[in-house]
């Protein structure tokens, strides 16, 4: 059985959400807000906002309160922001053999044939789908001689 929650019953007759005057909201109002259903999956998606800048972070007593930066309507539109700052890009110049058959309307099979006993450089970064890398210039030279 859980004890009796005075505060929460007088937060419910309020009307209060848990938001404070300045707009720091807890972690527990948070939880519907960027769609979440327990504290142990909310704190690796708020550490990415706060990361990122889009959120403040502040610590009363035990407690965790959050702002959400004025840049931003929603805590949703935000964690969507931090998602896609932390999605990999390869530097400039460097693409997938699936990328670049996309680009020249070429099958993938048929590039991989053409690079077949080539020393075309390539590099394999770490992403969640580890994929070879090249340089955009090389399969150009490469196809450019192709039919």
């Amino acid at each position: 059985m859980k004890p009796f929650d005075a505060r929460g019953l007088v937060d419910a007759l309020r009307g209060s959400t848990g938001e404070d005057i300045d707009g720091w909201i807890r972690t527990m109002d948070l939880l519907p807000l960027i769609r979440v259903k327990t504290l142990a999956g909310s704190r690796p998606i708020l550490a990415r906002i706060v990361k990122a800048g889009f959120a403040e972070e502040r610590r009363v007593g035990w407690r965790l309160l959050y702002r959400l930066s004025k840049k931003f309507k929603t805590w949703e539109d935000a964690n969507m922001a931090a998602l896609e700052l932390d999605r990999f890009t390869a530097p400039k110049g460097w693409v997938t053999l699936t990328q670049y058959a996309r680009k020249q309307r070429r099958t993938v099979r048929g590039i991989q044939y053409r690079l077949d006993g080539t020393d075309i450089a390539w590099r394999v970064y770490k992403t969640p789908r580890p994929v070879p890398h090249y340089r955009s210039t090389d399969l150009d030279r490469l196809l450019r001689k192709a039919p």
